[in-house]
């Protein structure tokens, strides 16, 4: 009697401090000061103190209320001989010691919880203890904790409960996949399945989830594909509370398989559902996830304003310390590869704090690391970028995903080139690009397309019977339309009496059409004067590049008659010389009345077809194999002639000079880069035999040589050339004001 006279009063006292956030809380404690049965009292009270306890952004208040409520329950659940309940609130008392800093009595808290079910042979109590000892504990190792998960599944076999077995497994699956062990996680979650199919629960999307993830870490995607598929398939046909909560999952596995391989339309389409779907549910914790894999998809696909707007919402909506390394390297990563590093220094500021506490380890420290590289590359700083990815190289193994080993490959390839090491980073990259070939196989392709039409032919079958269910309904429908037709009738007649009104109001408003519709007509017909002036100005400078372009083959034709008449070599090879010259201006033109852009050159487009056309003009000559890298850039006609021109001279010196052997590799990249005062750099070079030590740029005779330079002093940028088992040629230079 006594406890329930203080338990009144302090649920009355805990009313009066009631917010609008408390609403569960609030309805438990009032069903608990109308309960008379003392077995659902305690029940309730348990509840009540576990709502406390996981109550976001908890203060001391709500640990103290927490610990008091189930310090009644446990005496409530002793005095009506309910000895597994009790076992229970012993574990949750252990549970609220340790969030209120106090693990030495936690840890106690739960021996003695242990003891007493072991005692009282309380099965499902034992496993439950075991299982949290097992996942909350953090200094037990590898072999202590799948010994407590061992134990706690032999408890779970003992019970009458055929839930808790799959459960404890799949606790145990995703233990083994954190530490790496993505076999064992399978194969567990494998036995969970079929555990929950012979009690004929059908819903096993959380175990073929977890399966697709720890393939997917495994590289083995078509596997991964099949099984997320399946598992869309389950939470799609099986319309229950269970799979409605697993929606949000299990569209996020799919989407991140599809992401892996590359499928952006479809991992796009998967992330968007799962974030609905996520939001819809409030769910916070799926909502965080979620965020994160589709700023990721939409920063491939380009769109890196539409991901920092996305971050920035959710992470004002849903504040989150779990996630706070994810959202910095998110950041670090977005900011830079917007070049904007003065946005980005804040988070690779967070990444570094993180990163010498030391205590953050597996995933979390890799894409931490990668973060913290990419910063340093964006920011110039390449010296400082190489103990991070030595430390990545290092904590790579086995099991390590293909995926992470091109990031790192790529890393290393920017680096190098940007420090001017092209050896090395001819290296990285062409091992980046095997690892990329290796990835996104068109055999992979095809499976995979095969999988999904598999799925799609399955979900058509399942719509087909849908819809004759539809037509069953329909039917009874109709029949009952049958009866109410009458009604209608006469709302007929009422109807018509009212179509009459509008169609007088109707031909009011086409009247006044008619006017609009004119003034509209006259409006159009200037535009389309308008139009036809600035198609007329656009043909007439189209005519122009394509005069200019036909006057230079003409030349380039008359230079190929004259070297028909000449015996001398060197005369034969400057006529060549000149012809390649005129027909990288010539190509220049060409692009420009081509395209509807007047002014500006796909330089992409333009060193390939370049390339194309001297590789042609010497394939009888040596066998050259050309390796091409060039970012999205376009420049003026003013800065791509002296480009093309470069090119001309570089590719033709390495094909003539550089292969002794008939056979090489020359390699081109042009892209942007960040050293003051420059932003573009073109490199050529090739692993031919070099030139002599004392010959240098500066002091050379060469014409070709000289025109280079003398290109390059017109782009105001600098040129470098070097020689060490091939020749290396570097010219820096910046667009000028105005040409993006």
């Amino acid at each position: 009697m006594r406890i329930y006279l203080i338990l009144s009063i302090f649920i009355l006292s805990i009313f009066n401090t009631f917010g609008q956030d408390n609403t569960t809380i609030h309805r438990l404690l009032d069903s608990i000061s109308h309960e008379k049965d003392p077995g659902q009292k305690a029940r309730m009270l348990y509840d009540a103190a576990k709502c406390y306890l996981e109550k976001p952004g908890e203060s001391k208040k709500d640990l103290d209320s927490a610990l008091w409520l189930n310090g009644t329950s446990q005496k409530l659940h002793l005095s009506v001989n309910l000895k597994t309940e009790a076992a229970l609130n012993m574990l949750l008392d252990a549970r609220i010691q340790e969030e209120m800093g106090k693990p030495d009595l936690a840890k106690s808290q739960k021996k003695a919880s242990l003891l007493f079910a072991n005692a009282h042979q309380l099965a499902k109590a034992s496993a439950m203890i075991y299982l949290s000892m097992a996942n909350d504990i953090k200094d037990v190792d590898f072999h202590q904790k799948t010994s407590l998960f061992q134990q706690a599944l032999e408890q779970a076999k003992k019970t009458s409960d055929k839930s808790l077995e799959p459960k404890i497994l799949m606790e145990q699956s995703s233990f083994l996949s954190n530490y790496g062990d993505y076999k064992g996680a399978i194969a567990t979650a494998h036995r969970a399945a079929v555990l929950k199919k012979q009690t004929g629960d059908k819903n096993i999307s959380q175990e073929l989830v977890s399966v697709a993830g720890n393939l997917r870490m495994l590289l083995r995607l078509k596997e991964a594909l099949k099984y997320a598929l399946e598992a869309r398939r389950v939470v799609e046909n099986e319309n229950t509370t269970t799979t409605k909560d697993d929606l949000a999952a299990v569209y996020n596995i799919v989407g991140l398989i599809y992401y892996d391989l590359k499928s952006n339309k479809e991992a796009l389409e998967n992330y968007q559902k799962a974030f609905e779907i996520a939001k819809s549910q409030g769910d916070r914790y799926g909502i965080h996830t979620i965020t994160l894999n589709l700023a990721t998809i939409l920063s491939r696909l380009n769109r890196v304003s539409d991901a920092l707007n996305l971050l920035d919402n959710v992470t004002k909506d849903y504040a989150s310390d779990i996630y706070s390394i994810r959202y910095a390297y998110l950041y670090t990563m977005l900011y830079t590869r917007n070049k904007n590093t003065k946005k980005a220094y804040p988070y690779y500021q967070e990444l570094l704090t993180y990163y010498k506490t030391g205590n953050i380890t597996g995933q979390e420290r890799h894409i931490m690391m990668i973060g913290i590289a990419s910063y340093l590359f964006a920011d110039g700083q390449i010296k400082q970028m190489y103990p991070y990815l030595e430390e990545i190289e290092r904590s790579m193994t086995k099991e390590s995903s293909l995926l992470r080993a091109s990031e790192l490959r790529k890393l290393y390839y920017l680096a190098d080139s940007a420090r001017g090491d092209f050896k090395s980073a001819f290296k990285n990259l062409a091992a980046f690009k095997t690892i990329s070939d290796s990835i996104n196989s068109v055999e992979r392709a095809k499976e995979l397309t095969a999988l999904q039409l598999d799925y799609d032919t399955e979900k058509k079958d399942h719509d087909i019977v849908l819809l004759k269910q539809k037509g069953q309904l329909q039917k009874s429908l109709l029949e009952r339309e049958a009866i109410i037709r009458n009604v209608f009738i006469g709302s007929f007649v009422v109807l018509l009496i009212f179509a009459g009104f509008l169609y007088i109001q109707n031909a009011i408003k086409k009247r006044s059409n008619a006017k609009l519709t004119l003034k509209q007509e006259e409006i159009n017909a200037q535009n389309e004067k308008l139009k036809q002036l600035i198609a007329e100005k656009e043909w007439l400078l189209k005519e122009i590049h394509h005069r200019v372009k036909n006057n230079m083959q003409i030349i380039i034709s008359l230079l190929n008659t004259q070297s028909a008449y000449l015996e001398n070599e060197d005369a034969i090879s400057a006529i060549q010389n000149s012809q390649n010259r005129m027909h990288a201006m010539s190509l220049i033109h060409q692009k420009l009345y081509q395209t509807d852009n007047l002014s500006r050159i796909d330089m992409k487009w333009y060193i390939q077809e370049l390339t194309e056309y001297l590789k042609d003009s010497f394939q009888s000559e040596k066998s050259v194999k050309f390796e091409i890298q060039v970012d999205p850039i376009t420049l003026d006609v003013a800065q791509a002639v002296p480009v093309g021109l470069i090119l001309n001279e570089a590719i033709n010196n390495a094909i003539k000079h550089a292969f002794a052997q008939r056979e090489g590799t020359v390699f081109i990249s042009f892209r942007r880069i960040k050293a003051t005062p420059y932003d573009l750099l073109l490199s050529i070079a090739d692993n031919g035999i070099g030139i002599q030590k004392d010959l240098s740029s500066s002091d050379s005779d060469s014409f070709g040589m000289n025109l280079m330079q003398g290109l390059t002093s017109q782009l105001d940028g600098e040129f470098k050339l070097t020689s060490d088992q091939g020749v290396f040629i570097t010219i820096q230079f910046s667009q000028k004001e105005g040409e993006i």
